[in-house]
């Protein structure tokens, strides 16, 4: 018999990863197949107590596959990773859950029967519409299979695993490849993306389980006589598994059944969401026997679809009779759906979400990237799926187990999993949240709202991905050794700082974790029926999408997690990093979520200040003054209206350019001095183009200088040869901008006069006031050279790749232009 369509496409696409998964399974399903083959009646139906379903009655071969390795493996592997520190009964494993999805697959499938049974009742009465179809045998018996497989992508720490699975690790060096196994993760993905129309990306987890349904030990044993369902054969059955874990709506093997494993309202979030609270103690109250009972099979068509759902109407176009049959739910069931979102939403605050568990689960990531990096080079899959639960492996990393497949020295490794099983978890040192972003004085509400709003978006876009968290992990940590170091000199403290410096080497930067939950909110896309017969998205009493975003700036909580004997240096060095990489400060709520006490020493200020770590304004916002910085807007500018009816974009570009190179933001007074110093910088240059300077002679730099400093102090205060930082500056406005003056008397390019003029600046510039320079370059016009328009002259650089917080406006003032009677002689 041929292979399936999708089987073949997968294993082409993926044949390192095919090969390895097939090895895998070979152990693991073992001479289960002969096993059934030649004594079926070995496996008999078992019926199991379960504390969220009573009993669950499992098939003989369903029995046959519970007793197999392929399923025992997943025994000790935990459903919530490493939440038993916190919620000691949080300890049910991977295996439990199995067994608890085929429970709900029963109960979803009842439910559905009856509706179907009462729908297609009303039908043959009124004589109205067509049959629905069902939920035969052959279909429940594929709904629990499936259901059955659904998990067993699933390794050690469960989802604390899957940077492991990248392809580049975020502490691998570049020469480290991950192995081509690895990169066909990423191609096995993208083809079920495009075989399956989905509500999301395939998981890396769902990727796997779905290779080893197409392994060729699972494709013999789906072929047997012992796993024979009715009418479907072995490719059938193959196929509609497949659809079911991926919660696949059209493609190959789906049937208007494929989204009970795996949909909006399925058996694996039923089962989880109510074992998971149960087991941690947590009541989160929604009424699962109402939710089950507006559960329906609708028939789709365009006529009844009130959906500007695009996608559903080229599938119901391509249906048989122009009609497509999908799980979905009644209107009435709206209150018991709220209340699942609800519950889920909840159980993400207490418990996935808890500091403690979050900063576990950190510690048993990092633990397996320091593990990889320090052996020189990745695990291979045959590493990773060892068959042993999540305590043995990180006792195989501590170094109080060996396993033959396995071999592992690395002491900071060792370290991390010692400390999760020894319950010394790391320590917050520094809490960050949208709502905890510090609004500067005198911002309205709505104004401070939308700057959190926007800040807040641009630390989580930034902190995407475990690369940049480690790297600012990495940053902490030296900015500790720095700070440590710097106050030991000082003799501040000295004894304590000579021993947080210490425990900083020990530890390296492995143990500082800055951790960000994602964000699992999805859009809505189940369809009701109403009463009169339409289908349309839910009519919620809150809009869920609105409730995410409004969780995701009031709720979400990131955290830098460290050791508790550097805790109040790691505290602060995270307060400066933040502040530095994304111009925010925390309000003093956030000293309530985190260990390291809720004030900073002012000798400990004092001493980096005088040591040049931070300045005076610096320490102020992290202490006293406790406010964030703000972007440029492009009405900062003060662009004369004159000049933007010439290049109307002009104002908009130049902010994007400042905020792009000033990724911290300017302070209060920063940007105000900015706003009062530009306004008078653009009357000069309009003075300087409209009046003879153009084709006048510049005698130097000195006479440059001059010229800007009697314009500016008509309306502001301008300081001359001011020494900050051991060097003189031309200009300083207002104390805060700096201004460079820049004289080239050979005609040449804008870009090549006084070069290196931003780096002269930044010198002299103090660490928060003077994030900017101006610099005003006079240069002789060539012969023949073109007067660029004023906006054109215009430009905006970054002054240094060594510091992102930092940014040149430089300004071309072209002189000794000649004029065409004088170029003709």
């Amino acid at each position: 018999m041929a292979e399936t369509r999708i089987r073949s496409a997968l294993r082409q696409a993926a044949p390192s990863l095919a090969k390895q998964i097939d090895e895998l399974c070979a152990d693991w399903v073992g001479s289960l197949r002969e096993n059934l083959d030649e004594s079926p009646q070995r496996f008999r139906p078992k019926q199991l107590n379960d504390p969220i379903w009573g009993t669950i009655e499992l098939h003989p071969r369903e029995v046959a596959l519970l007793d197999s390795r392929l399923l025992q493996r997943m025994r000790g592997v935990r459903q919530l990773g490493l939440a038993q520190l916190v919620f000691p009964g949080a300890s049910h494993d991977r295996l439990e859950h199995i067994i608890g999805v085929v429970g709900a697959v029963d109960r979803m499938s009842d439910a559905l029967e009856r509706q179907v049974a009462r729908r297609n009742d009303e039908f043959q009465k009124d004589q109205t519409g067509e049959l629905m179809p069902g939920v035969d045998i052959d279909e429940r018996a594929t709904l629990r299979l499936a259901a059955m497989f659904h998990d067993l992508g699933h390794g050690p720490f469960s989802h604390a695993l899957e940077p492991v699975l990248e392809v580049t690790s975020p502490l691998a060096t570049a020469a480290e490849d991950g192995g081509e196994w690895r990169r066909e993760l990423q191609s096995a993905s993208t083809l079920l993306t495009s075989r399956y129309s989905l509500n999301s990306r395939p998981a890396t987890s769902e990727v796997i389980a779905v290779m080893i349904v197409i392994s060729k030990a699972v494709t013999d044993l789906l072929r047997s006589g012992g796993f024979r369902l009715g009418k479907l054969d072995g490719i059938e059955v193959q196929e509609r598994i497949i659809a079911c874990i991926i919660g696949g709506v059209a493609g190959p093997g789906v049937t208007h059944l494929s989204t009970v494993i795996s949909g909006q309202v399925d058996a694996d979030r039923l089962d989880f969401l109510q074992r998971d609270a149960h087991h941690s103690g947590l009541e989160i109250g929604f009424d699962t026997e109402r939710l089950l009972s507006k559960l329906e099979i609708l028939q789709i068509r365009d006529s009844n679809l009130e959906s500007a759902d695009a996608a559903m109407r080229e599938r119901i176009a391509a249906a048989k009779n122009n009609v497509v049959h999908q799980v979905g739910i009644a209107a009435s069931g709206y209150g018991s759906f709220e209340q699942m979102l609800i519950g889920r939403t909840f159980l993400y605050d207490r418990l996935y979400h808890h500091h403690k568990v979050r900063a576990a689960e950190a510690m048993a990531q990092r633990m397996l990237l320091v593990a990889e990096r320090d052996r020189g080079r990745r695990f291979e899959l045959a590493e990773i799926f060892l068959s042993v639960g999540d305590d043995t492996f990180l006792r195989i990393v501590a170094g109080e187990v060996t396993h033959p497949k396995i071999q592992l020295t690395s002491s900071s490794a060792s370290a991390l999993a010692r400390g999760v099983l020894d319950r010394e978890l790391l320590h917050r040192a520094f809490a960050f949240r949208g709502r905890f972003i510090a609004a500067p004085p005198g911002m309205g509400v709505e104004v401070a709202d939308a700057n959190r709003d926007a800040q807040w978006k641009e630390v989580v876009k930034r902190l995407d991905g475990l690369h940049a968290r480690y790297e600012l992990g990495s940053e902490i940590h030296a900015l500790a050794l720095d700070i440590a170091r710097a106050l030991s000199a000082a003799d501040v403290d000295r004894l304590e700082m000579e021993a947080m410096e210490a425990a900083l080497m020990e530890t390296g930067p492995e143990q500082i974790i800055v951790d960000l939950p994602g964000r699992k909110a999805g859009a809505i896309r189940i369809l009701a029926r109403y009463a009169d017969g339409s289908l349309k998205l839910p009519e919620f009493s809150f809009n869920p999408q609105k409730w995410a975003d409004a969780y995701d700036l009031q709720k979400r909580t990131g955290y830098v997690f460290c050791a508790k004997a550097v805790l109040p240096l790691v505290a602060l060095a995270s307060r400066i990093a933040f502040l530095r990489h994304f111009g925010i400060v925390m309000a003093k709520d956030a000293d309530a979520y985190i260990k390291a006490g809720q004030s900073i020493a002012q000798r400990w200020l004092d001493g980096i200040i005088d040591a040049g770590l931070i300045d005076a304004d610096t320490s102020a916002l992290l202490t006293s003054e406790r406010h964030s910085l703000l972007r440029v807007r492009a009405e900062d500018l003060a662009v004369p209206q004159a000049w933007l009816a010439e290049d109307p974009d002009f104002a908009s570009r130049i902010a994007s350019q400042l905020n792009k190179h000033l990724k911290g933001g300017l302070m209060a007074a920063g940007r105000d001095a900015l706003t009062k110093t530009l306004e008078a910088i653009w009357r000069f240059v309009d003075n300087w183009y409209t009046g003879p300077r153009i084709t006048s002679e510049l005698a130097n730099e000195a006479a440059l200088q001059q010229l800007l400093a009697e314009h500016l102090r008509v309306t502001l205060h301008v300081e001359e040869g001011t020494e900050i930082g051991g060097g003189e500056l031309d200009l300083l406005v207002e104390k805060q901008v700096l201004i460079e003056n820049k004289f080239h008397n050979a005609p040449a390019n804008p870009g090549s006069v006084g070069k290196g003029a931003g780096a002269q600046g930044r010198r002299y510039g103090l660490a928060l006031p003077s994030q900017f320079v101006i610099v005003v370059a006079a240069r002789r016009m060539t012969v023949k050279g073109e007067v660029p328009s004023k906006t054109n002259a215009i430009a905006v650089k970054s002054i240094s790749n060594e510091n992102d917080n930092r940014v040149e406006i430089r300004i071309d003032l072209p002189f000794g232009a000649k004029l065409p009677s004088e170029e003709q002689s």
